[in-house]
Formats: C-alpha cells, sequence, structure tokens
C-alpha cells in the first residue's frame, strides 16, 4: 500500500519524537538513580563522615585536656563535662544515621562510657594533687587507643562508603552522557535516511512538477509532458494539472474567436457612441445658448417687473396724493364756507355796532346840550349868588364847581364824539373791506370748488391708471415667472445633457478601455501552444 503524502512528511517529525522519548526516559532512569545517590550522600553519608570526624577530634581534644589536668594540676571540670555531653551527643547522632553501622557505634558508646569512667578517676586524682594521677592516665591509655581506633575505623568506613557513592553517581552521569550521545548519533542516522527517502519520495516529484508548470507559465507550451506516477498527493496534482492543460488546450481558439467578435462589437459601438456624443454636444451647445438666451429674457423681464413695481408704486403715491388733496380742497371749501359765514356775520355785526355808534353820537349831543344848560344854569346860580351877597356865596361856590363839571363834562363829550366819529368812520371802511374781502372769498370759494371737480377728475384718472398699472404689473410678474420656470427648465435640460454627453463620453472611454482589454487579451491567447 502507497503511503500518502501526509504520512510520508510524518515519517521525519514521528522518528525525531521516538529518539527523543528514548533519550528522555534514558535520562529519567539514570537521573533518578543518580539523584536517588547524591540524596544518599547530600542527606547520610556526608553528615555522618563529618560526625565521625568531629567526634573523633573531640575525643582526641577530650583526652588531651584530661593529661594536661593531670601534667598541669589544673583542673576544669566544668569544661570536661561539656566535652564529654557533646561527644555523648554527637555519638548519638552518628549512631542515627541510616548507612552508619550503628552496633559499631553502640559499642564505641559504650567504651567511651568505660574511658569516662575511668578518665573521671584521673581527673579527680588530678584535683587532689595525688601522685598516683600519672600512673592512672598511664593506665588510662589503652581505652584511650580503642576508643580512638574504633572512631577512626567508623570515620574510614563512612568515607570508603561516601567515595563509592561518589563513584557510582560519576559513573551514572557516563553512563547517561553515552545513551544520550548513541541515541543522538542514531536519531541524526535514522533521520539523514529519512531525509534522503523523503527527497526522493516527496521533493523530487514536487521539483520536477514545479519545472512543468513554470515552464508552461512562462513559455504557454500546453503540450509538455507532465509525470504522473507518483500514488499520493504530488501525483493526484500532476494528474489534476494534466487534466487543467488538457481543458486549457481549447480554450486559446474560443478565446480567439470570442475576442474577435467583441473586437468588432466594439467598433461598432465605439462608433455609435462617438456619433451619439457630437450629436449630444451639438445640442448641449443649442442648450447652453438657448439657456443664455432665456436669462437675458429673465433678466429684462425682471428688470420690467421691477419697473412695473416702480409705476405702481407711483401710482399708488399719486392715487394717495390725489385723494389726501380732495379731502384738503373738501375740508379748504368748507373752512373757507365757514370763513364767508363768519365774515357775513362780522359784517352785520359792524353795521350793528355802526347803527350803535350812531345812537351813541345821538346820545353824547344830548350829554352835550344837558352840559350847556348845565353851564348855563351855574351861571345863572353864580349870578344869583352874587346878588345875594354873603349869604349867597357857599352857593356861589357850587355853582362854581357846576360849572367847572360841566365844562369837563363838555370836554369829555367833545372827545368823546370826536372817537365816535373816528370809530364810525374806522367801521365803514371795515365794512368797505369787508365787503371786497367776502367778494374775493366768494370768487375763491367758485375757484376751489371748481378745483375740487377737477381733482375728482384726475383722481379718477389716476385711479384708472392705478388699475392699469396693477393689471401690468400682475402680467409682468407672472411673465417673470413664466420665463423663470422656463429657465430653470432649460438649465435642468443642460444639466442633465451635459451629465449624458458626460456618460456618453466615459461610455466612450470604456468601450477604449475594452478596446485595450480586448487587444491584450489577443495578445494573450496568441501566447499559448497546443
Amino acid at each position: 500500500m502507497a503511503m500518502r503524502l501526509k504520512q510520508k512528511m510524518m515519517v521525519l517529525p514521528t522518528v525525531a519524537a521516538a529518539f527523543l522519548v528514548a533519550i528522555v526516559a534514558v535520562t529519567v532512569v539514570l537521573g533518578s538513580r543518580t539523584r536517588s545517590a547524591s540524596e544518599r550522600i547530600g542527606s547520610s553519608l556526608a553528615p555522618s563522615v563529618s560526625q565521625a570526624q568531629t567526634a573523633r577530634a573531640g575525643f582526641a581534644a577530650l583526652h588531651l585536656d584530661v593529661g594536661d589536668a593531670v601534667a598541669l594540676n589544673a583542673v576544669k571540670q566544668e569544661t570536661l563535662d561539656a566535652q564529654v555531653a557533646e561527644l555523648q551527643k554527637g555519638l548519638t547522632a552518628l549512631r542515627a544515621y541510616p548507612d552508619v553501622d550503628g552496633p559499631k557505634v553502640e559499642a564505641l558508646q559504650g567504651a567511651f562510657t568505660r574511658y569516662w569512667k575511668e578518665a573521671s578517676q584521673v581527673v579527680a586524682l588530678a584535683a587532689r594533687n595525688d601522685a598516683a594521677a600519672e600512673a592512672a592516665l598511664a593506665k588510662l591509655e589503652p581505652a584511650y587507643r580503642a576508643m580512638h581506633d574504633g572512631l577512626e575505623s567508623v570515620t574510614a568506613q563512612q568515607e570508603a562508603s561516601q567515595r563509592e557513592t561518589f563513584m557510582e553517581v560519576s559513573s551514572l552521569h557516563g553512563a547517561t552522557l553515552t545513551w544520550v550521545l548513541v541515541l543522538a548519533v542514531a536519531c541524526i542516522v535514522v533521520l539523514a535516511v529519512a531525509t534522503v527517502w523523503l527527497l526522493r519520495e516527496v521533493t523530487t516529484p514536487l521539483a520536477r512538477l514545479t519545472a512543468t508548470a513554470t515552464r508552461i507559465v512562462r513559455e504557454g507550451d500546453l503540450s509538455l509532458a507532465i509525470d504522473t506516477s507518483a500514488q499520493d498527493e504530488v501525483g493526484e496534482l500532476a494528474r489534476s494539472i494534466q487534466s487543467l492543460m488538457t481543458r486549457l488546450g481549447s480554450v486559446p481558439n474560443t478565446l480567439h474567436s470570442v475576442v474577435t467578435e467583441l473586437t468588432a462589437a466594439a467598433a461598432r459601438l465605439n462608433a455609435a457612441s462617438h456619433e451619439q456624443l457630437n450629436f449630444l454636444t451639438s445640442q448641449s451647445r443649442s442648450l447652453t445658448e438657448a439657456s443664455s438666451t432665456i436669462a437675458e429674457i429673465a433678466q429684462t423681464s425682471g428688470m420690467a417687473a421691477s419697473r412695473a413695481e416702480m409705476v405702481l408704486k407711483v401710482a399708488a403715491q399719486a392715487d394717495a396724493y390725489s385723494a389726501s388733496g380732495q379731502v384738503s380742497i373738501e375740508r379748504s371749501a368748507e373752512g373757507l364756507q365757514q370763513i364767508r359765514a363768519r365774515v357775513g356775520a362780522l359784517v352785520g355785526s359792524i353795521g350793528v355796532l355802526s347803527e350803535q355808534a350812531v345812537h351813541a353820537g345821538e346820545i353824547i349831543g344830548s350829554v352835550k346840550d344837558l352840559a350847556d344848560q348845565s353851564n348855563v344854569l351855574a351861571l345863572n346860580a353864580a349870578i344869583e349868588a352874587a346878588r345875594a351877597g354873603e349869604e349867597g356865596r357857599g352857593f356861589a361856590v357850587v355853582a362854581k364847581e357846576m360849572r367847572a363839571l360841566s365844562s369837563q363834562s363838555l370836554q369829555s363829550t367833545q372827545r368823546i364824539g370826536k372817537i365816535l366819529l373816528e370809530i364810525n368812520q374806522a367801521i365803514r371802511e371795515t365794512v368797505g373791506i369787508a365787503e371786497e374781502d367776502s367778494q374775493k372769498m366768494e370768487e375763491g370759494i367758485e375757484q376751489v370748488l371748481s378745483s375740487a371737480t377737477t381733482l375728482k377728475d384726475i383722481t379718477q384718472v389716476v385711479q384708472e391708471s392705478s388699475q392699469a398699472a396693477r393689471q401690468i404689473v400682475a402680467s409682468v410678474t407672472q411673465q417673470n415667472a413664466g420665463i423663470t420656470q422656463m429657465t430653470e427648465v432649460v438649465t435642468q435640460l443642460s444639466e442633465m445633457m451635459s451629465d449624458v454627453v458626460m456618460a456618453t463620453s466615459n461610455a466612450e472611454q470604456a468601450v477604449g478601455q475594452i478596446n485595450t482589454s480586448l487587444g491584450k487579451l489577443q495578445e494573450l491567447s496568441t501566447t499559448f501552444r497546443v
């Protein structure tokens, strides 16, 4: 059964993964053993060696202090007790480590107990400055040697175990490196073989297929043979390309004939589009000229409408002024009528005043006569008083006063008479002037009434003119509105025609682009060789 391309491409990752798993497994197994040995060294062997060395050094120091106590007769019991307690504690801790020989350490503890028992006696003798202390110290030497040798043995045993474990760790590490190196080399060899196989089975067919496809694209030769012997996806791709080339073989001839027909149709479409563009351009120019003419007409119509509005305003003002003038003339006529009536009344009053002045003159005459008579009477009285002598002297004074009063009355009467004459003269002149003014006023009233009649006729004519002006303005306004609408329609038509011309021009350009594209298709159809 032939392998698929996906299966072939998975060979290299599978081999690499298998060797990687093997390397990881070896590393894990050997690493676990190495870690276990390292943990044994760190947790048991190294501390036990250190503890044994410390106990050995402490015991030697204790024995030396005991000898110094005997030699110097200077016993430091507390120091010795502390050293003993520290050694016992160290031996107990050493016994607790799993890699230490427990019975041997226990025997050392017993030997140390015996040693310290004898050493205590030596210290006691030294404390009493007993001469037997040196002999006792000499007897203590075998116990010291036994204890010292035991500690040396335990220390050597632990150091040997530690060295063996170190060697085991080193061996495991070397084995790990060896296995990893062997597996890596084997992986490289297998991957190289798989790569060569993959190049022969996958890359080479793909390269041949790519070269053939590139040559077909570059030269346009659809008659080239394609290797379809592969049974995987590359072979399926080659067979698909072969089928595509077979189908493409019929495309150039069909494409050439279609391009020829489209080129002819595009040429006809281009000619029709060019003719339509010329016609539409001419129509657009005509519409532009018509738009300009209508714009001028609209401007003239607007000016006429404006002037008609001005005429209408002037006519309205004339109508208003005429009506106002008529009202003013009517009011003037009424005022003149009232003035005429008042002048008539004034003339009548002046006549009455003249008559009263005449009566006043008559009364003044009577008063003058009375004054003359009073003067005569006063003169007579004075004469009679003079005749009476001394008795008529008082009456003479009265008569004298009456004559003086009569003289004053006469003078006043004369002055009043003179004034009345002047008043009568002024009244007569006033009456003459009033009569002349009344006559002139009558003539003025007649003229005003005549002017009022004429102004009524003028007002009627002005009203008729205003009505005609309104009709003219309405007609001109309606005409202007129609011309404005016509201008808008022509403008819209001109814009639409411009859009149509632009669209036709774009269509002509599109036809040109189609011709260019068809030319490219024509060139493309000739590049294939079947």
